[in-house]
């Protein structure tokens, strides 16, 4: 089974602002497969969102750290060939001792949308 049809897992540390993802998550948007494992910024993620969905990604990140509650997610991705693809995410942002927002983990797969008969 090829990467980009697996899920894949990430997590995005709050306080390095680093987000590390494996290598089908680097699949599915597109990104350097070593260079995701090491960390990159939230913002290199993003820029592979479609510009349509990117507003509504955002706030939801934003809303799952505020809140602590899961996040789930539809919306779409350009891949390394430059093909849009849908993926589905599922996440939650866990606190540390403190109660402040430490860590985001989550999962992320190909995601598409069922047609009725």
């Amino acid at each position: 089974m090829e990467d980009e049809a697996e899920a894949g897992i990430f997590t995005w540390s709050l306080a390095e602002n680093a987000l590390y993802a494996d290598t089908a998550v680097a699949a599915l948007f597109g990104l350097n497969p070593v260079a995701t494992l090491l960390g990159l910024s939230p913002v290199d993620y993003l820029a592979r969102v479609h510009q349509a969905d990117r507003d509504d990604v955002v706030k939801l990140w934003l809303k799952a750290v505020a809140d602590g509650l899961p996040y789930s997610a539809v919306y779409r991705v350009m891949d390394g060939t430059g093909t849009i693809r849908q993926v589905m995410a599922h996440g939650r942002c866990f606190r540390d001792r403190t109660g402040s927002p430490a860590h985001f983990a989550g999962i992320i797969y190909p995601f598409e949308t069922p047609t009725p008969n």
